[in-house]
């Protein structure tokens, strides 16, 4: 991902210097015009906004506090940009660690993968001081084909990151279950890669998502009772032929929930109160 990004800044005709600790990952990138430092403090030092692509908190963190990291080179007002996927708190973290050195932290993780990256299509999500968002739009134009500005709490733009991942890991986990089920019941997986295609092309989804989002369960399209008989077929099926679908489990147990707290006759999405509940949300 860091290579790829790389290239398309170089490509926008920006001065780029690059440090990788195995430097023969920045061959290509001083090929193509970058210049290679020795470390990240001589990078930051070198640098008015300084951009990393690096795999984890601890790494990040160890990059940027080291003795020859990016704050013993950073010098004050510049701009350290973060793409990594981090955790939130960690974020906070950097973006203190920056206002106590006098310098500035972006939380910008980006979603996508190197594929996209190449073709600069990525989305990044960008939380911090709005004035320097500003200033690095052309920066961020240059790797990303969508910028979303989630404001100031440094935190907000990698929640936004792991829920994106979160969504993407249960449907591909989904997607793998759905095809155990084909094989299991002898449905020829072609139909059921059909059968996905229609469902990630139903309209009806985004709908559902707006109508979560601000609780519509009275417009009743299927109604709770029924989903819940639904899902005991499903699971039904799943014993029957021995191919566990393990968040059907997770469902039908919210759809108990639902219907003893009377909510059985509104609409299916409703078992959000129960998630929100179990989540200490209140009314």
């Amino acid at each position: 991902m860091g290579t790829a990004i790389a290239k398309n800044i170089l490509k926008s005709r920006f001065n780029l210097v690059v440090y990788n600790r195995t430097i023969e990952k920045t061959y290509t990138l001083v090929e193509a015009g970058a210049n290679s430092v020795a470390s990240p403090k001589e990078a930051a030092a070198k640098s008015d906004v300084i951009l990393t692509s690096l795999s984890d908190d601890h790494a990040l963190l160890d990059v940027v506090t080291s003795e020859e990291g990016i704050l013993s080179g950073l010098k004050p007002n510049k701009i350290h940009i973060g793409t990594s996927t981090i955790s939130p708190s960690l974020s906070t973290k950097l973006a203190k660690i920056h206002n106590e050195h006098g310098s500035l932290y972006l939380s910008a993780p980006v979603l996508g993968n190197p594929i996209a990256a190449q073709a600069a299509k990525p989305i990044t999500f960008v939380a911090g001081d709005q004035k320097s968002i500003r200033l690095c739009d052309r920066l961020f134009n240059s790797y990303c084909q969508r910028i979303i500005n989630t404001g100031r709490e440094h935190a907000k733009s990698n929640t936004l990151k792991l829920a994106a991942n979160y969504v993407m890991l249960v449907l591909l986990d989904v997607i793998g279950q759905v095809y155990v089920l084909g094989e299991k019941s002898n449905v020829d997986l072609q139909l059921m890669n059909e059968l996905l295609e229609i469902i990630f092309d139903y309209p009806g989804l985004k709908q559902y998502a707006n109508r979560i989002r601000t609780r519509d369960f009275d417009n009743v399209g299927f109604d709770l009772s029924s989903a819940f008989k639904d899902t005991q077929l499903i699971l039904q099926t799943s014993s029957d032929i021995y191919a566990p679908l393990s968040f059907a489990d997770s469902v039908r147990n919210k759809f108990i929930t639902s219907i003893a707290n009377n909510l059985g006759k509104k609409d299916w999405i409703s078992i959000y109160q129960v998630t929100r509940m179990l989540a200490g949300l209140k009314n």
